[in-house]
Order: structure tokens, then sequence, then C-alpha cells
């Protein structure tokens, strides 16, 4: 079955339908789902119609500013394996059209507790806050007949990680991309402010993999057997010099790899640092940062999600 995200439709056509771990240690502003408890699972014959539910979060961004934005949507006691969409919608006051958004999709599985990471920086616009709200649409994967249910746990948030930030860069995945073995998601580029000795950064993607034998058109020529892929990530931050070349690189880490079976089929993957220095002995203050993506040759390829799904961020709090 071919799972369109929501993220994929146009803003039109979503203003039409509307009727693990953070790396902060603290935040201004918290916001916890006022409707958690049990929904109810559309079925998989109105994909095309997705139903949006509204779980009663919400977080202003004040006019021209910026803020990052981290929310988790936290479910539990799916009864069918179960199309998930973590959203937060961005929104002028009075108006039912995008502004901004952050996705997330996955595969629930049945009778399991999943947490799903969704953030990035939301900017306002110079003419009006932006009110966004924590959403989500919980779809049937599996054509059972009989009404079928998810529930939404009362930890589910939204929050504002650290108000306004001083400076940001992010960019959004261009286009969706099959990787056979090695890619860099989303490149961002960001000067960090005179007197900064340190940035942050965050590289999120999601990912699908390839498989079956009537596979979507971006997967044919890729690798579709296995029933799972092995998804390697790293977060590669380049300070650069004058010259563009390369002075100094940090990662959060060695390339870690994760297994996503061909039933979860849509995958957030989380990156983060926390601490970037800001080099005196580069000639720049500039940095570019990319998600370092490896599909395991003895698995399946997968697809890196575009637009508002896989993203790359360099701030100052």
């Amino acid at each position: 079955m071919r799972w369109t995200p929501v993220a994929a439709m146009t803003a039109a056509v979503v203003a039409a339908l509307l009727t693990t771990a953070s790396p902060a240690t603290a935040s201004d502003l918290r916001v916890y789902t006022a409707k958690p408890g049990t929904y109810t699972v559309q079925p998989t014959s109105t994909n095309g119609t997705p139903i949006f539910h509204d779980l009663g979060a919400r977080i202003t961004v004040p006019a021209g500013t910026t803020k990052y934005l981290s929310s988790k949507l936290i479910v539990s006691n799916a009864t069918v394996v179960t199309e998930t969409s973590h959203l937060v919608y961005c929104r002028q006051a009075g108006s039912t059209t995008l502004v901004d958004r952050l996705v997330s999709g996955q595969n629930v599985l049945a009778g399991t507790a999943t947490t799903i990471l969704t953030r990035g920086m939301i900017t306002a616009p110079v003419s009006g806050d932006l009110t966004c709200s924590l959403e989500a649409i919980f779809i049937d994967h599996t054509a059972t007949s009989g009404t079928q249910t998810i529930r939404v746990e009362s930890t589910t948030y939204v929050e504002d990680v650290f108000g306004v930030l001083t400076a940001s860069a992010q960019t959004y995945q261009p286009t969706r991309t099959r990787v056979d073995s090695g890619y860099y998601a989303a490149p961002v580029t960001f000067t960090a402010p005179a007197g900064v000795t340190s940035i942050q950064a965050i590289g999120d993607v999601n990912v699908t993999t390839c498989y079956g034998t009537r596979p979507e058109t971006l997967c044919v020529g890729g690798r579709l057997t296995g029933n799972y892929a092995y998804v390697g990530t790293q977060l590669v931050v380049h300070q650069l010099n004058q010259d563009g070349s390369v002075c100094a690189t940090t990662t959060n880490g060695a390339l870690a790899g994760v297994t996503v079976t061909n039933t979860v089929h849509h995958f957030k993957i989380n990156t983060w640092h926390t601490a970037v220095p800001v080099s005196t002995a580069c000639s720049s203050r500039t940095f570019s940062a990319s998600t370092r993506v490896t599909a395991n040759a003895g698995a399946e390829s997968i697809i890196v999600e575009a637009n508002h799904q896989s993203l790359t961020a360099l701030f100052v709090p």
C-alpha cells in the first residue's frame, strides 16, 4: 500500500480538508495535549480524505520572530497497524491557510507504545503572529473491517524550547530522493553572529523503505527485497574558511544504524548536536551542515522524504 504523507499535499488541499529525546535541557513553554484518550482510526478506503484531529495544544510565534518548536506524539493500544501523521500546523489568526508546518509520518504497530518526535524552526511573517497547533491523522494500514482505535497519551506535547531565537538557518529536503548507498540530506549554511562561541544543530530525516513487487516509481531500480532497511545517520557540521574550504568538522558521533521494517515502513530519525564550537582558527564564521544518510547494501533501498518532513537547522538560542 502506498501511503502519501499529508506533507505532500498542497496548502490549499490541506486547508480544504480541515473542518527520541530532545537536546534541550529546559524549555520556556511546554503545552500538553488537552485531548488525550482513544481515537477512531479511519478505514483504509478513506485514505484520500484524511481526518485531522486537533489535540488541543498550541504555541504562538510572535510576528517577525523564529522559535524552535519540538513536539512528541505518544500513542499506544492501536488495534491495527495505523498510518500516523504527527503534525505541527501554523496559521495566522482567523485563517485556515497554512503558513508553516512540521511533519512526521510512521506506521504505528498494533499494541505498542510509540513516541514520534517532530521539531524544527518556525518563523512568523512580519504581518502577524502564528498560532501553531498539534494535530494528528490516524488511518488503518491493514484494511481490517470494523471499528479500529488508537490511544493518544496525556504525555503528548508541543514545546517552545528556547523562546525567540537569536539567529537561525534551516533547510528542508528539496526533493524525495532514493538512497541506495549514501546521501547528504537537506544541506544548510549559517553564519554565527559575532561574539558567539558555539552554535546548536539538528538534522532530522523521514525515511520510507522500498519494497514489493509493484513499488512506487522512485523505488524502481533500487533494492526491493529483504523485508527491512538498515538506515545509518550522522549529523555533520563543517566550519568553513573564507574560500569555502572545510576548516573544522563536528559530528554528533559515529554513524548510527537503525532497522526500519516494511511494516513500520515510514520512520523519523532525529539527530542533534548541542555545542558546535566556533573556532577562531578558521577564517570565517560560516558553517554548513547536513545529515549523512546511508542504506545498507544487504537490505532495501530507502527514500528520504522531502519538504517539511526532513530538515537541517543551525541556530543560536
